[in-house]
């Protein structure tokens, strides 16, 4: 049986409740949470609310927000990524004579059928084998590929897909596992063309084994992008979806581009080569451009994409002619807040682009000097990519606002992690007067009853914006 807290379970039938003030409710939350709450009227509106509004909490993927508006006011919106081949030789008789190079900016939408496209480009030319090497460049990142208190435990899903220089297909292999019935052992399943390796040892249960032997899915990582899956999972699912974080970018890169020269019918004499350091640019034979960078922030905000975050955080981080890592990243961010927006995160954590990282601590109040930036700028692309609730991105099925009067009338950035559930955005209370408003949820636990735990997150949650908005 599942058990709200009483206050919540009456204000969840009872219309007479739904405009109790926001104290009342903040005053039933969850047990254990601290909640910080900032409002503040875009027009002539009266509601105004500074509850812990300068607490330092974990901003999650509220965080995108600083990155996204650092990348749009630096970058522009029409920047793209470019994604080069270069050769340093020349053509003779259907061969090319010398070394090839394929030089990687971190596009972050880069597909295995852009490298096709590529190779394609010299059978173009005519060219059917390579008498050299084909060097890989990804000297446009530096340092590490995971961030500063990402949780190693979550290193092999694809929400912490590793941040390189080196990215394609979003670094992230989908597979899957066949469950049969309780005592079997589950079918594992990875497409034909991913060059990963996984062995699979993974028992089905029932959920009632389940819970008495507290077994889970686990996931190991070897060299290379070696995997062990062992433990169990239950029958509740005939399929379960996987998804794993590429271990080792150039590993998996060079795997494709090897099959993908001979899906193209191109012989390569050679091998393919990791390059970390710059070299000399060699003539361009042919370049791919990404999408625009106000594609690529709507898709990076409306799905919260850490990966897309931190490698426009990185490639923000190396305008000044250094690599890119997660440090000059950061520097970035924050130099382009205080220049465009006059704000200082002091104090404030930051230690990577998209708020994955457990180190990360800002304040309401500073999320708010974003956002109202970006109400008095709303045809900038990060205004127009953030989620609306009950429509699209990570609101579409947030159960808090999935309903009338909320539904279509929040526009927010979310941010989740464990222990932790934020929204960033702007709302119209029953006025009609616009506001802006930052809720920040933390130290939640689940305990030992999740489904129970987190129904009574929703009906917080939902009570609360409901009383902002009939007071607003």
């Amino acid at each position: 049986m599942r058990h709200f807290l009483p206050g919540l379970l009456l204000t969840l039938f009872s219309p007479l409740l739904l405009a109790a003030d926001w104290q009342t409710i903040v005053q039933e939350r969850p047990a254990g949470s601290q909640v910080a709450l900032l409002v503040a009227p875009l027009g002539k509106g009266k509601l105004k609310v500074e509850y812990n509004a300068s607490l330092l909490l974990p901003p999650a993927s509220t965080q995108k927000l600083f990155t996204a508006t650092a990348a749009e006011l630096v970058l522009g919106d029409d920047f793209r990524f470019e994604t080069r081949l270069e050769g340093r030789g020349h053509p003779q008789g259907g061969q090319w004579q010398g070394d090839l190079r394929l030089v990687f900016s971190g596009a972050p939408d880069l597909k295995r059928d852009d490298l096709a496209d590529l190779l394609a480009s010299l059978k173009a030319k005519g060219i059917r084998s390579i008498s050299g090497d084909l060097f890989l460049d990804g000297s446009a990142f530096d340092g590490y590929e995971r961030g500063p208190g990402w949780p190693w435990d979550n290193l092999g899903v694809c929400y912490s897909a590793p941040s390189s220089s080196l990215t394609l297909e979003h670094n992230c292999v989908a597979a899957s596992l066949d469950a049969g019935k309780p005592g079997s052992q589950a079918r594992f399943y990875v497409p034909p063309h991913q060059p990963v390796e996984v062995k699979s040892v993974v028992q089905v249960v029932s959920p009632e084994q389940q819970q008495q032997s507290l077994c889970e899915l686990m996931l190991d990582r070897g060299p290379g992008n070696h995997y062990q899956l062992h433990g169990c999972v239950t029958d509740e699912r005939s399929v379960w979806p996987l998804n794993f974080a590429v271990n080792d970018t150039a590993a998996y890169v060079q795997s494709v581009l090897s099959a993908e020269l001979s899906r193209a019918g191109i012989h390569l004499d050679g091998r393919v080569r990791r390059q970390r350091q710059p070299g000399k640019p060699w003539p361009q034979l042919a370049v791919l451009r990404s999408a625009p960078l106000a594609d690529l922030l709507k898709e990076m905000l409306e799905e919260s994409d850490n990966l897309f975050a931190d490698n426009i955080a990185k490639t923000l981080g190396r305008q000044g002619g250094e690599p890119g890592d997660f440090a000059r990243g950061v520097r970035a961010v924050k130099a382009a807040l205080k220049d465009k927006l006059g704000l200082t995160l002091n104090p404030a954590t930051i230690k990577d682009g998209s708020g994955l990282s457990r180190d990360n601590l800002v304040s309401p109040r500073q999320l708010a000097t974003v956002l109202d930036y970006l109400a008095q700028h709303q045809e900038m692309a990060v205004y127009q990519g953030l989620p609306v609730a009950g429509l699209s991105g990570t609101l579409k099925f947030r159960h808090s606002v999935t309903r009338p009067p909320l539904k279509g009338n929040i526009k927010a950035k979310t941010g989740t992690l464990n222990g932790s559930t934020n929204l960033a955005g702007y709302f119209t209370g029953a006025s009609g007067q616009r506001y802006l408003f930052v809720l920040m949820t933390s130290s939640l636990s689940l305990g030992d009853d999740s489904d129970a735990a987190k129904d009574r997150l929703t009906a917080f949650e939902r009570q609360l914006l409901l009383s902002l908005y009939h007071q607003g």
